[in-house]
Order: C-alpha cells, then structure tokens, then sequence
C-alpha cells in the first residue's frame, strides 16, 4: 500500500506555471530520488508535500487519508494544515539551525512545543533528542551551538531535528548542496544508514550516482513536468526520454 499519493499536482506563481500535472506515489520504506535541472520544480513540490506553498491543483493522500484537495476547502484551514504537516520532515539546503540553541536544543525545541498535544514528558523528549544526535554521531556535540559545528555536522543536526517528530516521510531539498566535497560524504552516509533502516525518503539531489545506489524510484523533472520516472536502472542508466539523455550526459560529463 501506498503512503503517498499525489494526483495532478499544480503551481503557480503570478503568471508563470511552475509544476504541470505532478502525479506519483510512494511505498512506505521505499526512497525516492528526484532530479533535474535548477528551476525544473523540484523544491517548489517539496515545499507543497510541506504545506509551505498550497497547491493550486491536485490532491495529497498520506495512506488513505485525503490531507489536501485543492477543491475542498476543508482540507486547508490553516490549525488542520499544521497537524497535516507533521506528516513529512523536511531538511533545508542551508540546515536553518537555531542559532541561539545548543545542537540538542535544536532537536528537542518541536516536541517540547507540541508536548501538551502529544502528551511526551521533557524527559522522553530529551533522552529521544540524544538517541537521534548519538544516531548522527553527533552525541559529544550535544552543547554545541551552531557556530561551533562544521557544516556537516549542522546538517546532521538538521536531519536529526526533523526525525525528532517522528514523520511518515523524511524530504530532503539538495542536502549537501551547501557543503565542500570532504562533507558530502558524512551526510551521505547519514541518508544511506537511513534508507537501510528503511525509513522513507524524498530526496532532491544532484549526486547522480548517489541517487542511483539509494533510490527505490527516481523522478526527472524539467520545466514543471514529470519527465521520466521508474527504477534508477531505468531512468538513470537506461532513461528513454531525449531530454532525460541530455541531462544525465551533460551532467556526467563534468563528474
């Protein structure tokens, strides 16, 4: 069973037509890697996943529940829309640390704000806090503030801030685009113990080979569209579409 679906999503801004007819779905478990071209619309679909834009079309199901209809106005009252939110956990390109807070501060602010509604005692959510900053390797940093953590270590913190409520379905928006080539690679492995651990993922990214080891699906996108879309075995190795071709050869090119 699907726990995502998303049915003919669209998007303006003004005049100008940024995601055409979005439609996929999504196993529990599985990771999926989206990919294309700056501008192609793929942040502007994870921030509609988020409810950070509201769609202008389409629908959103997570299981079998109907979270957003663009023709039902019920589905989008602002204090429903934020519940619907905790549905997903999104990690920012430039890791949108706190900087006044400590690492596990950070971690822990969110559930300690939603305690009353999820009926955690500050303990659990601190001793929760430290388990995910010692899943990130990051259990020494603790009482670190951001500015006293490299970059990969502030996107870890990041990652483990937004397990720490718990969503459905962790996205990430080009989470090491931020980061020198010697970084990368510690998030990297944070994502991939993850997908082993077969916590479900939508990742927008630019590290090809990347996406084409972790990804159960891979989505290209371009002016708006869905492209291409399958295994990575398909749309990687093997993409059918000309515009998918062009892509993958300028961008393995200059690898």
């Amino acid at each position: 069973m699907a726990i995502l679906e998303v049915h003919n999503i669209e998007k303006h801004f003004k005049n100008v037509q940024v995601l055409n007819d979005i439609s996929f779905s999504l196993e529990k478990g599985q990771v999926l890697s989206i990919i294309g071209s700056s501008g192609s619309g793929k942040t502007t679909l994870l921030r509609c996943l988020n409810f950070l834009e509201k769609p202008d079309q389409g629908t959103i199901l997570v299981g079998d529940q109907v979270i957003f209809d663009a023709a039902d106005p019920a589905t989008q009252i602002e204090k429903e829309v934020r519940k619907k939110r905790l549905h997903f956990g999104l990690v920012f390109q430039n890791f949108n640390l706190f900087p006044q807070y400590t690492a596990l501060e950070n971690v822990t602010l969110a559930p300690k704000l939603m305690a009353k509604e999820t009926g955690r005692s500050p303990e659990d959510i601190e001793a929760d806090g430290l388990a995910l900053l010692a899943q990130m390797g990051l259990e020494d940093r603790k009482d670190h503030y951001p500015h006293q953590l490299s970059g990969g270590q502030q996107q870890r913190v990041a990652i483990a801030r937004a397990l720490a409520l718990q969503p459905d379905i962790l996205c990430f928006d080009e989470p090491t685009s931020a980061l020198d080539p010697e970084l990368t690679g510690e998030v990297l492995r944070v994502i991939r113990s993850l997908a082993e651990k077969k916590t479900t993922m939508i990742i927008v990214t630019h590290e090809m080979a990347f996406a084409r080891d972790v990804a159960d699906q891979v989505i290209f996108m371009d002016g708006g569209y869905i492209v291409e879309q399958g295994t990575p075995e398909q749309v990687i190795n093997h993409p059918k579409e000309e515009r998918t071709k062009q892509f993958l050869a300028r961008y393995f090119e200059n690898a």
